[in-house]
This record gives C-alpha cells, structure tokens and sequence, in this order.
C-alpha cells in the first residue's frame, strides 16, 4: 500500500490535472460539506480525522489552513509545497497530533488502491457489471440499471428461443491463457494457431448452458486491440542496438511486413536525434507484402468462436455486440484489401514505434510495434489494434 508524494499535494507544480485534482482532494476531505467529503483519512498508524492542515514551503515559510475559505490561498501557494501536516485525532484518541502527508495512505480517491484489496481496473469493472446483469435476467430478477439492455438482448442471442438455456455465467477476469507471438516455418502467428480455438482462450466471461460454453470478450473504452504479446522473443533491446535481428520470431515479421532491418533499428537506436524524424519519413510508404501470410496471421491473432462485447465508455453504457463467426473470420474479416502502408516513427515519423496499417471493408489495422512502459525507448510489445467499420450483425444497445 503507497503513501501520498509531494507531487500529490503540489497542485499546478507537475503540470498534471491528475496532480491538480489531489491536491484540491486533499483541502477538500478537511474542509469540505461532509455530505460530500469525508474527513477522515487512511494513515500507517489507523484512521484520521483532520482539522486543519500546516503547510511548509520550500522558502522554509510555515503557514496553517483552519477553514474553507482559505481554499484559494492553499492552491495558490500548492507549487511551493515542502511538506505537509494533517492535524487532528486517531479515531478513538482524546490527544490531538500531527501526520505528515507522505504517512497517509494512497487510497483509491487518490489514485491508488482500497485498504485491503486490489484496485480494480475499469474493464475488470465492467466485466463484473456485465456478469451480474446477465445473472439478474436469468434468474428472472429485476433486470435494471447498467447495460441491462444489452444483456437482455445477449441472452436472447444465446438461448436461441428457449432451445439452448444460460445455467450459470461466470466472469473469468484475469484468468485468460497467454496467447505468445510463435512462428512456424516463415508463418508469424498467435498461438493457438487454428482461429477457432482462441475463444476458450481469451474469454472473460463464459456463459454454460446445457450443452456447451459461449465465450464473450469484454472491452471498454475507445482503444482497442485483438493482441499485445511481448516482443522480447522477437528481438532482444542488444539485438536492436547491435542491428542483428537474429531470432525466428524476429526475422518472419520483418519478412511478413517487408522492414527494412536496419531503419527498424534506428527508429529506437536514433530516437530522440533530429535527423531520425526525416529519415523514418523518407522510408515510409507502401509495400509490398505477402497478403496471404499477413492475412494468416490476422486470423490467429482476431480468433473466433466468441462474442465481441464492448462498452464505448462508463458514462453511456451502450456496448456493441456481435459474434466473432469462424467463417467470417477465415473469409472476409480477415482480408487485407487496402495498401499495406508502414509508418517508421509512427505517423509523424518522430516516435518510438512502427505503426503498419492496413484494412478491409469491415475493419480498419493497425500493427504496431511499439514499448507499453513509460521511459524506455526499445520495443515491449506487438499489438493489432482496430476499428470496426461494417461488421456483420453488430448491434448497439
């Protein structure tokens, strides 16, 4: 369990909202209505209950915060924090003491996790929104709230009219198997290699019936991507700065996509050097590459056998829903009917990544190799995001 930083109560100084918004929480749990904020605090030592907060500035000034309207004047002097004091009582404590900021605890309101348990991510909530919904309407209970009609619609997908009956669903969160980057002769592809067997695999919620499992993907919010394996079996950070992509995994999506191995490398080696932008610029375009290889690989990396639910956001529940159909998915999903246009630096030509797009009439690609953790230069993933254009019985409620 982390405790608050200085950052957390130094207002406008990191230039982050995020930053701004604690340290507006922080003056507000003590002096706001109680019938909106909560006074008391999580702390190493037990819970505490403020009245008033002593602030330290880095000109060694000491100034003390008794009542709401000095709100104005503690955001202000924010950016100067050195350390702070809560003063108040420990619940159960006659004697009133003083807590630095860095022992109070980081509780969800802050950012960070509950006391007790694990912060939930939003897709984990949704998941489990959508597992309790559907649960509600199988049961014949009140099925309201939340993506009641989209659950109520699903139900009525699965069940087929009363000949394939829901007896359970359980949400799966986190439990998905690893679907890893392989490579079989020069055919890149996402394990399991048969399209078909990816549902059991990536699913987050199943719902049993009688006779069989249906397997739904759960997403929420505007990004979305069918795969992010790690790209450390592919090619190694010394393998990038020595120019040597040497590994099979490595050596078939360079071939699959057409890269050029040694503007690859400098996209990581020289970024950040003026002279890179131009130069991922000028080897950007389209290619040419074997359709039926890249193709093979979308199947394994879409797999099918599932139903696609995805949440737009948390504010409109409205989800999109249509089943990822084997023979779509081996026909027309898969396609590659546009250019292949390769992006080194990304579209502007002056990031870390390689971004390589392409597209049919009911999905828009876009491959790209890239690092997911923030200050390192060098790849750490390989993701297929996309949109959807004209998918096949999709339905939004």
């Amino acid at each position: 369990m982390g405790q608050l930083a200085t950052k957390h109560i130094a207002g406008a100084k990191t230039g982050s909202k995020e930053y701004i918004r604690t340290t507006e929480l922080f003056f507000d749990k003590v002096f706001g209505k109680k019938s909106s904020f909560n006074h008391d605090f999580a702390t190493k030592k037990g819970v505490f209950t403020a009245e008033s907060i002593e602030v330290t500035y880095t000109n060694n000034k000491t100034l003390t915060f008794k009542k709401a309207t000095d709100k104005k004047d503690f955001i202000k002097g924010a950016p100067e924090t050195k350390e702070a004091f809560l003063i108040g009582k420990y619940k159960g404590s006659k004697g009133r003491e003083r807590v630095r900021h860095t022992h109070i605890t980081k509780t969800i309101e802050f950012g960070g996790q509950p006391v007790g348990s694990k912060k939930e991510s939003k897709g984990t909530i949704f998941e489990r929104e959508f597992t309790h919904r559907l649960k509600e309407c199988i049961n014949g209970e009140v099925c309201k709230g939340k993506y009641h009609k989209a659950a109520g619609w699903l139900i009525g997908q699965l069940e087929k009219g009363g000949k394939n009956p829901i007896i359970d669903v359980k949400q799966l969160g986190g439990q998905n198997a690893s679907r890893p980057f392989e490579v079989a002769g020069s055919q890149p592809y996402i394990a399991p290699r048969d399209h078909k067997a990816h549902g059991k695999v990536l699913t987050d919620i199943d719902v049993f019936h009688q006779n069989g499992i249906s397997h739904l993907s759960a997403k929420l919010g505007p990004s979305l991507t069918f795969i992010n394996p790690g790209s450390k079996t592919l090619f190694s950070d010394q393998d990038i700065k020595d120019h040597d992509i040497n590994k099979d995994k490595g050596i078939a999506l360079l071939k699959m996509l057409n890269l050029d191995e040694d503007t690859f490398c400098n996209v990581f080696n020289n970024f950040g050097k003026t002279a890179q932008k131009k130069k991922n610029l000028k080897h950007s375009g389209v290619k040419r590459v074997k359709k039926n290889v890249l193709e093979n690989f979308v199947k394994s990396a879409m797999g099918s056998n599932y139903w696609m639910i995805h949440a737009k956001d948390n504010s409109s529940h409205q989800v999109n829903m249509y089943y990822m159909n084997p023979a779509d998915v081996e026909g027309s999903y898969s396609k590659v009917a546009s250019n292949v246009e390769v992006f080194y630096g990304g579209r502007d030509g002056s990031g870390k990544r390689i971004d390589i797009a392409f597209e049919n009439s009911h999905f828009s690609f876009n491959l790209n190799i890239r690092s997911k953790a923030g200050g390192t230069t060098y790849p750490t993933n390989i993701m297929l995001d996309y949109k959807t254009k004209s998918v096949k019985n999709k339905v939004t409620l």
